[in-house]
Protein backbone atom coordinates (compact mmCIF):
# COMPACT_ATOMS: atom_id res chain seq x y z
CA UNK A 1 0.00 0.00 0.00
CA UNK A 2 0.92 3.54 -0.50
CA UNK A 3 1.77 4.05 2.98
CA UNK A 4 4.07 1.64 3.45
CA UNK A 5 5.69 2.76 -0.03
CA UNK A 6 6.07 6.01 1.60
CA UNK A 7 8.11 5.01 4.90
CA UNK A 8 10.21 2.60 2.88
CA UNK A 9 10.91 5.15 0.18
CA UNK A 10 11.48 7.61 3.03
CA UNK A 11 13.74 5.94 5.05
CA UNK A 12 16.12 5.38 1.66
CA UNK A 13 15.85 9.07 0.44
CA UNK A 14 16.53 10.91 3.84
CA UNK A 15 16.86 8.47 6.87
CA UNK A 16 15.58 8.65 10.21
CA UNK A 17 17.56 9.42 13.81
CA UNK A 18 16.13 9.72 17.46
CA UNK A 19 13.65 11.50 19.04
CA UNK A 20 11.92 10.99 22.35
CA UNK A 21 8.53 10.42 22.56
CA UNK A 22 5.72 9.55 24.66
CA UNK A 23 3.37 6.75 26.26
CA UNK A 24 2.68 4.08 29.03
CA UNK A 25 2.04 0.90 29.97
CA UNK A 26 -0.90 -0.25 31.81
CA UNK A 27 -3.00 -3.13 30.53
CA UNK A 28 -6.25 -2.71 28.29
CA UNK A 29 -9.29 -4.51 28.59
CA UNK A 30 -9.06 -8.26 29.32
CA UNK A 31 -7.29 -10.27 26.62
CA UNK A 32 -8.49 -13.56 24.77
CA UNK A 33 -8.68 -15.42 21.79
CA UNK A 34 -10.63 -13.92 18.82
CA UNK A 35 -12.85 -16.62 18.87
CA UNK A 36 -13.79 -16.65 22.27
CA UNK A 37 -16.27 -13.41 20.96
CA UNK A 38 -19.07 -15.27 20.29
CA UNK A 39 -22.25 -13.48 20.42
CA UNK A 40 -20.25 -9.67 19.26
CA UNK A 41 -22.61 -9.30 16.58
CA UNK A 42 -25.28 -9.36 18.86
CA UNK A 43 -24.23 -6.18 20.94
CA UNK A 44 -23.14 -3.94 18.12
CA UNK A 45 -26.37 -2.42 17.52
CA UNK A 46 -27.82 -0.75 14.23
CA UNK A 47 -25.81 1.88 11.93
CA UNK A 48 -26.81 5.42 13.95
CA UNK A 49 -25.25 8.99 13.30
CA UNK A 50 -22.75 10.19 15.08
CA UNK A 51 -24.64 13.07 16.35
CA UNK A 52 -26.38 10.49 18.88
CA UNK A 53 -22.82 10.94 20.68
CA UNK A 54 -22.86 14.86 20.66
CA UNK A 55 -20.78 14.93 17.20
CA UNK A 56 -21.46 16.18 14.05
CA UNK A 57 -19.13 16.12 10.65
CA UNK A 58 -18.97 19.92 10.57
CA UNK A 59 -17.52 19.82 14.25
CA UNK A 60 -20.37 21.02 16.17
CA UNK A 61 -20.27 19.39 19.45
CA UNK A 62 -22.81 19.15 21.85
CA UNK A 63 -20.74 16.27 23.98
CA UNK A 64 -20.30 19.18 27.07
CA UNK A 65 -23.01 17.98 28.64
CA UNK A 66 -23.08 14.23 27.61
CA UNK A 67 -21.40 12.91 30.30
CA UNK A 68 -24.54 14.33 32.29
CA UNK A 69 -26.47 12.43 30.33
CA UNK A 70 -25.22 9.50 30.88
CA UNK A 71 -23.42 8.95 27.38
CA UNK A 72 -20.37 6.51 27.57
CA UNK A 73 -18.19 5.23 24.62
CA UNK A 74 -16.70 1.81 24.95
CA UNK A 75 -13.45 2.51 22.65
CA UNK A 76 -10.38 4.07 23.71
CA UNK A 77 -8.66 6.67 21.08
CA UNK A 78 -5.12 6.48 20.03
CA UNK A 79 -2.67 8.66 17.80
CA UNK A 80 0.82 9.07 16.49
CA UNK A 81 3.51 11.60 16.67
CA UNK A 82 4.73 10.89 13.40
CA UNK A 83 6.01 14.08 11.27
CA UNK A 84 8.59 15.09 9.04
CA UNK A 85 11.61 16.85 10.66
CA UNK A 86 13.66 19.27 8.55
CA UNK A 87 15.44 20.87 11.20
CA UNK A 88 17.89 19.86 14.08
CA UNK A 89 19.97 17.23 14.52
CA UNK A 90 17.22 14.60 14.04
CA UNK A 91 15.53 14.72 10.04
CA UNK A 92 13.38 12.75 8.35
CA UNK A 93 10.34 10.43 9.61
CA UNK A 94 10.47 10.84 13.09
CA UNK A 95 8.20 9.82 16.37
CA UNK A 96 7.87 13.28 17.98
CA UNK A 97 6.27 14.06 21.56
CA UNK A 98 3.72 16.34 19.21
CA UNK A 99 0.48 16.34 21.29
CA UNK A 100 -0.26 12.86 21.93
CA UNK A 101 -0.34 12.91 25.27
CA UNK A 102 -2.47 15.27 25.88
CA UNK A 103 -5.25 14.17 23.05
CA UNK A 104 -5.18 10.51 23.62
CA UNK A 105 -6.14 7.62 25.66
CA UNK A 106 -3.48 5.47 24.41
CA UNK A 107 -0.02 6.35 23.46
CA UNK A 108 0.61 5.02 19.82
CA UNK A 109 4.67 3.83 19.21
CA UNK A 110 4.43 3.01 15.50
CA UNK A 111 8.27 1.55 15.36
CA UNK A 112 8.69 1.46 11.52
CA UNK A 113 11.07 4.34 11.54
CA UNK A 114 14.22 3.43 13.00
CA UNK A 115 14.73 -0.47 11.66
CA UNK A 116 14.85 -3.65 13.49
CA UNK A 117 18.81 -4.24 15.00
CA UNK A 118 18.81 -8.04 12.66
CA UNK A 119 22.43 -8.99 12.99
CA UNK A 120 22.56 -7.93 17.00
CA UNK A 121 19.72 -10.00 17.36
CA UNK A 122 20.25 -12.64 15.19
CA UNK A 123 23.67 -13.02 16.90
CA UNK A 124 22.27 -12.35 20.10
CA UNK A 125 24.15 -9.21 21.36
CA UNK A 126 23.25 -5.83 22.11
CA UNK A 127 21.48 -3.65 19.72
CA UNK A 128 23.59 -0.44 18.77
CA UNK A 129 23.60 1.50 21.84
CA UNK A 130 22.23 4.54 20.11
CA UNK A 131 19.19 3.06 19.19
CA UNK A 132 19.05 1.03 21.87
CA UNK A 133 18.80 4.83 23.47
CA UNK A 134 16.02 5.63 21.35
CA UNK A 135 13.85 3.16 22.38
CA UNK A 136 14.59 3.89 26.15
CA UNK A 137 13.87 7.37 25.39
CA UNK A 138 10.45 6.64 23.76
CA UNK A 139 9.75 3.72 26.44
CA UNK A 140 10.57 6.28 29.49
CA UNK A 141 8.32 9.10 28.31
CA UNK A 142 6.02 6.04 27.85
CA UNK A 143 5.55 5.21 31.73
CA UNK A 144 5.86 9.31 32.37
CA UNK A 145 2.24 9.81 30.65
CA UNK A 146 0.97 6.68 32.40
CA UNK A 147 -1.32 5.72 29.30
CA UNK A 148 -2.23 2.42 27.73
CA UNK A 149 0.76 1.93 24.79
CA UNK A 150 -0.34 0.70 21.54
CA UNK A 151 3.06 -0.68 20.19
CA UNK A 152 3.56 -1.33 16.29
CA UNK A 153 5.92 -3.31 15.10
CA UNK A 154 7.02 -5.57 12.22
CA UNK A 155 9.01 -8.46 10.69
CA UNK A 156 8.21 -6.97 7.30
CA UNK A 157 9.24 -4.24 5.04
CA UNK A 158 7.43 -1.01 4.01
CA UNK A 159 6.46 -2.42 0.53
CA UNK A 160 5.27 -5.39 3.04
CA UNK A 161 7.35 -7.44 0.33
CA UNK A 162 10.40 -8.01 2.13
CA UNK A 163 12.45 -8.43 5.56
CA UNK A 164 11.70 -4.88 7.88
CA UNK A 165 14.47 -2.24 7.43
CA UNK A 166 17.83 -3.06 9.05
CA UNK A 167 19.40 -0.65 11.82
CA UNK A 168 22.27 1.20 10.81
CA UNK A 169 24.10 4.08 12.49
CA UNK A 170 25.82 7.20 10.57
CA UNK A 171 28.09 9.68 12.70
CA UNK A 172 25.87 8.70 15.49
CA UNK A 173 22.89 8.89 14.06
CA UNK A 174 19.76 6.39 13.93
CA UNK A 175 19.18 5.34 10.15
CA UNK A 176 17.94 2.09 8.75
CA UNK A 177 18.79 0.04 5.18
CA UNK A 178 15.45 -0.70 3.34
CA UNK A 179 15.73 -3.08 0.30
CA UNK A 180 18.69 -5.51 2.11
CA UNK A 181 16.80 -8.86 2.38
CA UNK A 182 15.33 -11.45 -0.38
CA UNK A 183 11.81 -10.53 -1.76
CA UNK A 184 9.33 -12.51 -0.47
CA UNK A 185 11.66 -14.15 2.11
CA UNK A 186 10.34 -17.47 3.14
CA UNK A 187 10.57 -17.79 7.47
CA UNK A 188 9.85 -21.22 6.40
CA UNK A 189 12.47 -22.20 3.41
CA UNK A 190 15.20 -19.66 3.43
CA UNK A 191 18.71 -21.19 4.43
CA UNK A 192 18.99 -18.43 7.24
CA UNK A 193 14.80 -18.55 8.08
CA UNK A 194 15.41 -20.95 11.41
CA UNK A 195 17.59 -17.58 12.58
CA UNK A 196 16.22 -14.87 11.10
CA UNK A 197 13.21 -16.12 12.72
CA UNK A 198 14.76 -16.54 16.15
CA UNK A 199 16.09 -12.67 15.79
CA UNK A 200 12.42 -11.15 15.45
CA UNK A 201 10.90 -12.68 18.77
CA UNK A 202 13.89 -11.44 20.59
CA UNK A 203 13.37 -8.33 18.70
CA UNK A 204 9.90 -9.03 20.24
CA UNK A 205 10.72 -9.85 23.84
CA UNK A 206 13.07 -6.96 23.80
CA UNK A 207 10.51 -4.73 22.73
CA UNK A 208 7.86 -5.92 25.25
CA UNK A 209 10.08 -5.94 28.26
CA UNK A 210 11.15 -1.84 27.75
CA UNK A 211 6.90 -1.09 26.41
CA UNK A 212 4.59 -2.81 28.33
CA UNK A 213 2.49 -2.94 25.63
CA UNK A 214 -1.46 -2.94 26.47
CA UNK A 215 -1.75 -3.48 22.69
CA UNK A 216 0.93 -5.10 20.34
CA UNK A 217 0.82 -5.59 16.40
CA UNK A 218 3.60 -7.92 15.78
CA UNK A 219 2.91 -7.35 11.65
CA UNK A 220 1.79 -4.40 9.98
CA UNK A 221 -0.29 -4.65 7.48
CA UNK A 222 0.21 -8.37 6.73
CA UNK A 223 -2.27 -9.41 4.23
CA UNK A 224 -0.27 -6.94 2.06
CA UNK A 225 2.66 -9.41 2.30
CA UNK A 226 0.60 -12.56 2.00
CA UNK A 227 -1.01 -10.92 -1.50
CA UNK A 228 2.35 -10.49 -2.57
CA UNK A 229 3.90 -14.02 -1.86
CA UNK A 230 1.60 -16.54 -1.51
CA UNK A 231 4.10 -19.15 -1.55
CA UNK A 232 5.76 -17.28 1.79
CA UNK A 233 2.51 -17.40 3.52
CA UNK A 234 3.01 -20.34 5.53
CA UNK A 235 6.24 -19.49 6.83
CA UNK A 236 5.02 -15.78 8.16
CA UNK A 237 2.26 -16.96 9.36
CA UNK A 238 3.44 -19.87 11.49
CA UNK A 239 5.96 -17.25 12.79
CA UNK A 240 3.18 -14.65 13.86
CA UNK A 241 1.72 -17.49 15.64
CA UNK A 242 5.19 -18.49 17.39
CA UNK A 243 5.57 -15.04 18.04
CA UNK A 244 1.91 -14.72 19.74
CA UNK A 245 2.37 -17.78 22.17
CA UNK A 246 5.74 -16.15 23.17
CA UNK A 247 4.54 -12.85 24.19
CA UNK A 248 1.30 -14.58 25.74
CA UNK A 249 3.95 -16.62 28.00
CA UNK A 250 5.86 -13.19 28.76
CA UNK A 251 2.97 -10.54 29.41
CA UNK A 252 -0.20 -12.48 29.49
CA UNK A 253 -2.12 -8.93 30.05
CA UNK A 254 -0.71 -7.81 26.14
CA UNK A 255 -3.29 -7.75 23.49
CA UNK A 256 -1.38 -9.41 20.37
CA UNK A 257 -2.74 -9.20 17.12
CA UNK A 258 -1.42 -8.08 13.38
CA UNK A 259 -3.20 -5.42 11.52
CA UNK A 260 -5.18 -6.59 8.22
CA UNK A 261 -5.48 -3.81 5.44
CA UNK A 262 -9.31 -4.24 5.14
CA UNK A 263 -9.39 -1.96 1.61
CA UNK A 264 -7.30 -5.00 0.19
CA UNK A 265 -9.21 -7.15 2.34
CA UNK A 266 -12.27 -6.87 0.65
CA UNK A 267 -11.39 -6.69 -2.74
CA UNK A 268 -10.74 -2.74 -2.99
CA UNK A 269 -7.55 -3.18 -5.33
CA UNK A 270 -6.32 -4.80 -8.07
CA UNK A 271 -3.88 -6.23 -6.32
CA UNK A 272 -6.12 -8.03 -4.11
CA UNK A 273 -9.31 -8.78 -6.57
CA UNK A 274 -8.18 -8.62 -10.08
CA UNK A 275 -12.04 -8.88 -11.31
CA UNK A 276 -13.97 -5.68 -9.45
CA UNK A 277 -16.74 -7.11 -9.95
CA UNK A 278 -16.10 -10.26 -7.91
CA UNK A 279 -15.21 -8.51 -4.84
CA UNK A 280 -17.56 -10.73 -2.30
CA UNK A 281 -15.40 -13.75 -4.14
CA UNK A 282 -12.40 -11.63 -3.20
CA UNK A 283 -12.83 -11.24 0.28
CA UNK A 284 -13.43 -14.99 0.74
CA UNK A 285 -10.20 -15.74 -0.44
CA UNK A 286 -8.52 -13.08 1.23
CA UNK A 287 -9.92 -13.81 4.68
CA UNK A 288 -8.87 -17.40 4.36
CA UNK A 289 -5.41 -16.15 4.57
CA UNK A 290 -5.57 -15.09 7.34
CA UNK A 291 -7.97 -17.14 9.02
CA UNK A 292 -5.47 -18.85 10.58
CA UNK A 293 -3.29 -16.47 12.23
CA UNK A 294 -3.75 -16.23 16.22
CA UNK A 295 -4.63 -13.01 17.49
CA UNK A 296 -7.04 -11.23 20.46
CA UNK A 297 -8.47 -8.61 18.29
CA UNK A 298 -9.43 -8.07 14.38
CA UNK A 299 -7.12 -4.93 14.16
CA UNK A 300 -7.58 -2.61 10.88
CA UNK A 301 -5.68 -0.25 8.62
CA UNK A 302 -7.99 1.46 6.63
CA UNK A 303 -7.64 4.41 3.70
CA UNK A 304 -10.02 4.53 1.79
CA UNK A 305 -9.66 7.44 -0.30
CA UNK A 306 -6.85 5.27 -1.66
CA UNK A 307 -9.53 2.67 -3.43
CA UNK A 308 -11.37 5.62 -5.02
CA UNK A 309 -14.04 6.29 -2.54
CA UNK A 310 -14.62 10.46 -2.57
CA UNK A 311 -16.24 10.49 0.58
CA UNK A 312 -17.12 9.02 3.42
CA UNK A 313 -20.71 8.81 2.54
CA UNK A 314 -19.54 6.14 -0.33
CA UNK A 315 -18.49 3.64 2.28
CA UNK A 316 -20.92 0.41 2.96
CA UNK A 317 -22.14 0.27 6.25
CA UNK A 318 -20.22 -2.56 7.40
CA UNK A 319 -16.61 -1.21 6.21
CA UNK A 320 -15.19 -1.38 9.81
CA UNK A 321 -17.31 -4.71 10.91
CA UNK A 322 -16.96 -6.73 8.20
CA UNK A 323 -14.12 -8.60 8.52
CA UNK A 324 -14.22 -8.71 12.37
CA UNK A 325 -17.92 -10.28 12.10
CA UNK A 326 -16.81 -13.05 9.64
CA UNK A 327 -14.76 -15.00 12.66
CA UNK A 328 -16.65 -13.27 15.65
CA UNK A 329 -14.18 -10.94 16.60
CA UNK A 330 -13.82 -7.97 18.24
CA UNK A 331 -12.42 -5.10 15.99
CA UNK A 332 -10.70 -2.10 16.49
CA UNK A 333 -8.24 0.50 14.54
CA UNK A 334 -4.55 0.22 13.91
CA UNK A 335 -4.40 3.41 11.72
CA UNK A 336 -6.64 5.40 9.20
CA UNK A 337 -7.18 8.83 8.14
CA UNK A 338 -7.98 11.23 5.27
CA UNK A 339 -6.03 14.11 3.63
CA UNK A 340 -7.46 17.20 4.89
CA UNK A 341 -5.88 19.55 1.67
CA UNK A 342 -6.13 19.20 -1.77
CA UNK A 343 -2.69 17.11 -3.72
CA UNK A 344 -0.95 19.05 -6.66
CA UNK A 345 1.61 17.03 -8.01
CA UNK A 346 4.59 18.13 -10.79
CA UNK A 347 5.08 16.03 -13.60
CA UNK A 348 8.79 15.20 -15.08
CA UNK A 349 7.77 17.68 -17.41
CA UNK A 350 6.57 20.66 -15.45
CA UNK A 351 2.99 20.33 -14.99
CA UNK A 352 1.45 20.60 -12.71
CA UNK A 353 -1.28 18.18 -11.75
CA UNK A 354 -4.22 17.96 -9.04
CA UNK A 355 -4.18 14.63 -7.61
CA UNK A 356 -7.12 14.80 -4.73
CA UNK A 357 -9.18 17.27 -4.00
CA UNK A 358 -9.96 16.70 -0.21
CA UNK A 359 -10.32 19.89 2.52
CA UNK A 360 -10.67 19.72 6.18
CA UNK A 361 -14.39 19.15 5.96
CA UNK A 362 -13.99 15.53 3.33
CA UNK A 363 -11.56 14.28 6.08
CA UNK A 364 -13.58 15.32 9.14
CA UNK A 365 -16.93 13.83 7.79
CA UNK A 366 -14.57 10.87 7.29
CA UNK A 367 -13.24 11.46 10.92
CA UNK A 368 -17.14 11.79 11.75
CA UNK A 369 -17.69 8.21 10.19
CA UNK A 370 -15.14 6.78 12.20
CA UNK A 371 -15.99 8.05 15.25
CA UNK A 372 -19.87 7.18 14.58
CA UNK A 373 -19.07 3.44 13.82
CA UNK A 374 -16.70 3.51 16.84
CA UNK A 375 -19.83 3.45 18.97
CA UNK A 376 -22.30 2.07 17.25
CA UNK A 377 -20.41 -1.04 15.75
CA UNK A 378 -18.16 -2.27 18.79
CA UNK A 379 -14.96 -1.29 17.77
CA UNK A 380 -12.70 -1.15 20.85
CA UNK A 381 -9.82 1.29 19.39
CA UNK A 382 -9.51 3.63 17.20
CA UNK A 383 -5.79 5.08 16.54
CA UNK A 384 -5.80 7.77 13.95
CA UNK A 385 -2.94 8.90 11.74
CA UNK A 386 -1.53 11.48 12.88
CA UNK A 387 -1.68 13.52 15.60
CA UNK A 388 -0.26 16.38 14.29
CA UNK A 389 -0.05 17.08 9.69
CA UNK A 390 3.23 15.12 8.58
CA UNK A 391 4.33 17.82 6.60
CA UNK A 392 3.33 21.78 6.37
CA UNK A 393 0.09 22.96 4.20
CA UNK A 394 1.51 24.75 1.63
CA UNK A 395 3.91 21.99 0.75
CA UNK A 396 0.79 19.95 -0.76
CA UNK A 397 -0.48 22.54 -3.05
CA UNK A 398 2.90 24.88 -3.77
CA UNK A 399 3.45 24.00 -7.27
CA UNK A 400 6.14 24.31 -8.13
CA UNK A 401 7.14 24.19 -5.17
CA UNK A 402 8.62 27.86 -3.79
CA UNK A 403 6.88 28.99 -0.60
CA UNK A 404 10.34 27.72 1.75
CA UNK A 405 14.10 26.44 0.71
CA UNK A 406 13.93 23.90 3.03
CA UNK A 407 10.96 22.34 2.71
CA UNK A 408 11.39 22.97 -1.28
CA UNK A 409 14.46 21.03 -0.86
CA UNK A 410 13.28 18.12 1.13
CA UNK A 411 10.28 17.52 -1.66
CA UNK A 412 13.33 17.56 -4.43
CA UNK A 413 14.85 14.82 -2.32
CA UNK A 414 11.50 12.46 -2.65
CA UNK A 415 10.96 13.41 -6.52
CA UNK A 416 14.78 11.99 -7.45
CA UNK A 417 16.43 12.88 -10.85
CA UNK A 418 14.94 12.73 -14.02
CA UNK A 419 14.55 8.65 -15.60
CA UNK A 420 13.79 7.95 -18.66
CA UNK A 421 10.62 5.66 -19.07
CA UNK A 422 7.31 6.03 -19.14
CA UNK A 423 7.03 5.72 -15.05
CA UNK A 424 7.01 9.57 -13.72
CA UNK A 425 9.34 8.60 -10.76
CA UNK A 426 9.19 11.98 -9.90
CA UNK A 427 5.68 12.73 -9.67
CA UNK A 428 5.23 9.08 -7.99
CA UNK A 429 8.24 10.12 -5.46
CA UNK A 430 6.14 13.77 -4.79
CA UNK A 431 2.96 12.00 -4.21
CA UNK A 432 4.66 9.56 -2.21
CA UNK A 433 5.06 12.10 0.45
CA UNK A 434 2.14 14.25 -0.18
CA UNK A 435 -0.68 11.00 0.23
CA UNK A 436 -0.26 11.06 4.00
CA UNK A 437 0.69 14.70 4.02
CA UNK A 438 -2.25 15.99 5.78
CA UNK A 439 -4.03 13.71 8.02
CA UNK A 440 -3.89 15.17 11.08
CA UNK A 441 -6.09 16.79 13.78
CA UNK A 442 -3.38 19.18 14.56
CA UNK A 443 -1.44 21.08 11.63
CA UNK A 444 1.77 20.46 11.39
CA UNK A 445 2.75 23.19 13.73
CA UNK A 446 -0.12 21.81 16.73
CA UNK A 447 -2.56 24.33 16.45
CA UNK A 448 -5.89 22.39 16.09
CA UNK A 449 -7.96 21.46 13.06
CA UNK A 450 -11.06 23.30 14.24
CA UNK A 451 -13.40 20.40 13.06
CA UNK A 452 -11.32 17.70 13.63
CA UNK A 453 -10.32 19.40 17.46
CA UNK A 454 -14.15 19.42 18.09
CA UNK A 455 -15.00 15.95 17.39
CA UNK A 456 -11.98 14.24 18.70
CA UNK A 457 -12.65 16.04 22.00
CA UNK A 458 -16.25 16.07 22.18
CA UNK A 459 -15.42 11.85 21.70
CA UNK A 460 -12.86 12.08 24.28
CA UNK A 461 -15.43 13.81 26.96
CA UNK A 462 -17.79 10.86 26.97
CA UNK A 463 -17.05 8.31 30.12
CA UNK A 464 -14.87 5.51 28.86
CA UNK A 465 -16.88 2.27 29.87
CA UNK A 466 -15.17 -0.82 28.81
Amino acid sequence: MMHRALVGFALLVIGCASHPKHGSSSPADAPGSAHDAAGLDASLGTDAQLTEAGITATGDAASSNAADAGATRHFRLATTGAQLVVSGPALGFQLTAGNVIEDSDVVSVHQEFYGVPWDSFEANTAPPAEWASLMASLASAAKTAKKPVFLSISMLNGKRESLAAKTTIMQGQVKSQDDWSTRCYDFASAPDAASKRTAYLRYVAYMVEHFAPAYLNVAIEVNLFLEKCPAAAAGLVELINTVYAAVKKQAPATLVFPSIQIDHLYGYASDSCVDQTKRDACFDTNYAAVAGIKRDRFAMSSYPYMANFKSAAELPADWFKRGAARGGEIPLIAETGWPSTPIVVRAKDGKCLPYFSFDEATSAAYLARVLGDAKTQGLALVTWWSDRDLVVDKLMTDCPCSFDATWCSVLDIFRGPATAGTTDTQLLGELLLKVFGTMGIRHYDGTPKPMHYAQWTAARKLPYAP
